[in-house]
């Protein structure tokens, strides 16, 4: 799994365990009886952890074809990348050879 997705599915969760937290902080400040607004926010906050279960699981799934068609295409740029890396590391691996042998000739 690449740092990106990592790094979004940290922010996605971060986002939403803030929303999570803030409506559970808003109904135990609302004015109502104890009882039912403990009942209350343990409905939400257990259809909560069901829902972000649900969307943590499409996340992860790797199976799905919209993920295979992204990663192959990832795959497909990052070999291109690798490709046009090493001729640019060869072009200036043979200038420096140039440069040296012109430097060889000016010494001599």
């Amino acid at each position: 799994m690449s740092s990106r997705s990592r790094s979004a599915r940290a922010a996605g969760l971060g986002v939403l365990t803030g929303i999570g937290a803030g409506l559970a902080l808003g109904l135990l400040l609302a004015p109502n009886d104890g009882r039912h607004l403990r009942r209350r926010v343990a409905y939400l906050l257990d259809h909560w952890a069901d829902d972000l279960a649900g969307v943590v699981r499409r996340l992860d799934d790797d199976d799905s074809p919209a993920t295979s068609v992204a990663r192959a295409k990832a795959d497909a740029l990052v070999a291109d990348a690798r490709v046009q890396a090493q001729a640019l590391l060869s072009e200036a691996d043979a200038l420096i050879d140039e440069a040296r042998q012109r430097r060889a000739d000016g010494a001599a």
